[in-house]
């Protein structure tokens, strides 16, 4: 039985916050994992499988994903999971910040064009 600190993220959010999960050594996948954590919820979903020892460790990431043996947690010594959902944007429907103008684009817009002297009718000491 393998006894294991679980965190899901989707983007920022966190779907999950750590939590100690205990698995079966007869489940041998990371998916057999996720499925165990998530109830079905989901599943038709990307996502990326990251692995540390400690806290204090960087994550690394798993390769093949949720295909992945759980065994590599076992010979690694590797105790915490991330799983991080990764957001897919659908490209028929734009996004609303798409349709929007963007200030930093029209303020660096405006510093490209040429400015000209503006055409003054009276000529007086001030201009």
């Amino acid at each position: 039985m393998l006894y294991l600190l679980i965190q899901v993220n989707e983007s920022i959010k966190c779907v999950i916050p750590e939590c100690i999960v205990s698995i079966e050594s007869t489940a041998n996948k990371f998916s057999d994992l996720f499925g165990a954590i998530m109830t079905g919820q989901y599943d038709n979903r990307e996502m990326q499988v990251f692995v540390r020892r400690k806290k204090s460790k960087s994550w690394r990431e798993v390769d093949n994903s949720l295909n992945s043996d759980l065994k590599i947690l076992e010979v690694f010594g590797f105790l915490q999971v991330r799983f991080c959902l990764i957001v897919n944007i659908n490209s028929d429907t734009p996004a609303l910040t798409q349709s929007k103008p963007n200030a930093f684009s029209i303020l660096m817009k405006n510093l490209r064009q040429t400015l000209l002297p503006q055409y003054c009718i009276e000529h007086n000491n001030y201009n």
